[in-house]
């Protein structure tokens, strides 16, 4: 049994009494410490007392104070990535490694990058995303073409206006 209120969060999971997850509950706390760690949103869940996925959607779409915290939580975990990215990168080869084995040592340590890599673009896209803005928009004005364009609106203006001459006075 699932109720929807924009401070908690009821979760039935097994016989007997529901839990309830208020936004006070430390749980919530815990959970986006450890995203902001770069552990994922699942593997935060795994932890004894933690609610379950279906409660942290709920809560997200049902309370403000939480989805801020959430949001903080995955720009940090993308901030995690990006220095677990220079991390992996600096780790030496280790000196018993040869032929085929540090071959695919490099391997795992390429796709460990890419994977980080790509989370990182996905989680932060303005910060780590590949898109390039390479978009231009003149904004120059031309006053010549603006004095043809006023002229031919002039020329093709068919209203009964005659031109008045100025009185010597």
């Amino acid at each position: 049994m699932t109720q929807n209120l924009a401070s908690e969060v009821t979760v039935k999971r097994r016989p007997g009494r529901p839990t309830v997850f208020g936004i006070d509950n430390p749980c919530w706390q815990t959970m986006t410490e450890q995203m902001s760690l770069g552990k994922s949103l699942s593997s935060a869940l795994k932890a004894e007392g933690m609610p379950s996925y279906h409660a942290v959607m709920m809560m997200l779409r049902n309370n403000l104070q939480f989805r801020e915290m959430y949001e903080k939580a995955i720009e940090n975990r993308a901030d995690r990535l990006a220095e677990e990215i220079l991390e992996l990168a600096d780790e030496p080869m280790p000196d018993h490694l040869e032929g085929p084995m540090a071959s695919a040592w490099v391997q795992q340590k390429r796709m460990q990058v890419d994977a980080r890599k790509w989370i990182a673009s996905k989680l932060k896209p303005k910060m780590y995303g590949d898109r390039i803005d390479v978009s231009v928009t003149d904004t120059r004005i031309s006053v010549l073409d603006a004095l043809n364009e006023a002229k031919q609106r002039v020329l093709q203006d068919d209203s009964n206006v005659v031109d008045v001459q100025a009185k010597d006075g």
